[in-house]
């Protein structure tokens, strides 16, 4: 059963790595996780929970030109991810949603790195971004040891959604779902809001990052996806 606190986050400054999705807070490059103590993955989640509380959301969404509206962070325990992780059942794990209204041209990731269309065979390495329903944009990356989403919808009224982020096979076709490792709260989107997901996750594997969109009655359908190996 996943177990969640929910707190605001503090206004501080950090040292920032400005890619990708969301831009997050630059901790250690990914680790081998296999190789970990109880101890080291405690210690690992307590320093990722510390630099989380030190960003200055604010700063990093004017550096995307983008204003912040809310931030917001979770502090969760997910035995079963925890375990298919390789770490302790009762790790704690720091998950922050942000809410951000954006220039609809707004783009989160260089056109080098974004998926240009076409038929997808395989996950590639690196960061994704796609065009969804809507219209929107969802983005997928990676920077240090956190894994991020943001969907920015562009798309006239208001919709319903949420965003999960999937630890999924290196070796995955397509752009498939797999076991769950975070998902946001159902929040509504008007034209240029953008939110965004970011968990700490620090091994190397393939991730998946789907947006939701609520059809009535407790319904959700697939708006778009993007998958990157990191």
């Amino acid at each position: 059963m996943v177990q969640s606190n929910t707190r605001r986050a503090a206004a501080g400054i950090v040292a920032l790595a400005l890619l990708g999705a969301a831009m997050v807070p630059a901790a250690a490059d990914t680790i081998a996780t296999d190789e970990l103590s109880d101890d080291a993955w405690y210690a690992l989640a307590d320093d990722a929970a510390d630099e989380i509380e030190a960003t200055d959301w604010a700063a990093v969404s004017a550096a995307d030109g983008c204003v912040l509206v809310d931030v917001t962070v979770r502090e969760v325990v997910d035995p079963r991810a925890n375990v298919e992780a390789g770490a302790p059942e009762d790790l704690v794990v720091p998950v922050v949603e942000r809410e951000e209204v954006c220039p609809t041209s707004t783009t989160t990731l260089t056109s080098e790195l974004a998926f240009d269309g076409g038929m997808r065979t395989n996950v590639a390495v690196g960061s994704d971004c796609n065009g969804t329903s809507g219209p929107g944009t969802i983005c997928i990356s990676r920077s240090g040891s956190y894994v991020a989403t943001s969907w920015q919808y562009n798309g006239s009224g208001t919709v319903s959604a949420y965003l999960r982020l999937y630890d999924i096979s290196t070796g995955a076709s397509g752009c498939p779902t797999g076991s769950t490792l975070a998902s946001s709260s159902t929040s509504s989107y008007s034209s240029g809001t953008r939110r965004s997901l970011t968990v700490y996750s620090p091994s190397y594997d393939g991730y998946s990052s789907y947006v939701w969109r609520h059809v009535g009655l407790g319904h959700y359908t697939a708006w778009g996806s993007a998958c990157g190996i990191f």
